[in-house]
């Protein structure tokens, strides 16, 4: 009786961990270590129209953010900025595998799992200069406004500075 209960309890507390975990957005980032950002003072989006099947509305909010965020590093909005910016929305399945010992429990599922992400390119030699990405950051069904300004400020913060 009491191996029942023990499996029951590391089952419900790997259940509630795994969830737990799942729920934060995870950010990674990533940028050319032979680059100097200080060499660049502007930036120019490279497509302002928002993707099919993301609200535009909501697409031209995040991306009003990210230019304010970047006007205060020091780099100016131009049509032909140092930078080319890209801004990129979208959703992603992702198949978690659930297992437990040899006596049972495994389960499949799939869930879908949002993600922005922000790439900087030299405008000059087209080189990938900077990358960073929250993913798990938003519900793809139905995005809460609060939970995306609040990723694109972490993913924001993270941008090199003038």
């Amino acid at each position: 009786m009491q191996r029942k209960h023990l499996i029951l309890f590391g089952a419900a507390s790997a259940l509630l961990f795994s969830a737990g975990v799942q729920a934060k957005p995870r950010l990674t980032t990533d940028m050319a270590h032979d680059v100097q950002f200080s060499n660049y003072t502007s930036f120019t989006w490279a497509s302002t129209t928002a993707p099919t099947g993301i609200n535009p509305v909501a697409f031209q909010r995040v991306q009003d953010s990210m230019a304010g965020t970047l006007a205060s590093k020091g780099y100016a909005q131009q049509p032909e900025g140092d930078l080319t910016v890209a801004l990129t929305v979208g959703k992603l399945t992702k198949i978690d595998l659930d297992t437990w010992n040899r006596w049972g429990y495994h389960d499949t599922y799939a869930r879908q799992e949002g993600q922005i992400s922000l790439d900087a390119f030299d405008s000059k030699t087209k080189r990938a200069v900077w990358h960073g990405q929250v993913t798990d950051a938003i519900e793809p069904g139905k995005p809460d406004p609060e939970k995306l300004q609040a990723a694109v400020s972490q993913l924001m913060e993270q941008f090199p500075a003038h």
